[in-house]
């Protein structure tokens, strides 16, 4: 049994149901165990920010929507993964949302 928590668990399983494998992976990255997002996490979400197929824009909002969480882990998590992308991402895709976003919450 992993460390997830019952709400982790509650809301990946909503973004299965929708079909939305991006929010689903941004869950499962900024989850409540008191550790580094998951290497496989972050490099799935890299990969997305190179296909063309993915809507860049929700990534942003699921990344940032986990920020307002009450959990300091949770927004903790959440900015480690937009640093991760804003470094290893496709800079074409993902700053111009993600620094949309960020000047936004400041």
């Amino acid at each position: 049994m992993s460390g997830q928590s019952l709400t982790d668990r509650i809301t990946a399983a909503q973004h299965s149901v929708t079909g939305s494998a991006v929010s689903k992976t941004v869950c499962k990255a900024t989850t409540h165990e008191i550790m580094g997002p998951k290497k496989k996490h972050l490099d799935y979400l890299i990969q997305c920010t190179n296909e063309m197929n993915v809507n860049i824009p929700q990534l942003a909002d699921s990344l940032f929507e986990r920020t307002t969480n009450s959990s300091w882990v949770v927004v903790f998590k959440s900015l480690i993964t937009t640093h991760h992308l804003m470094v290893y991402g496709n800079e074409d895709m993902t700053c111009l949302h993600l620094l949309g976003g960020i000047v936004d919450i400041l």
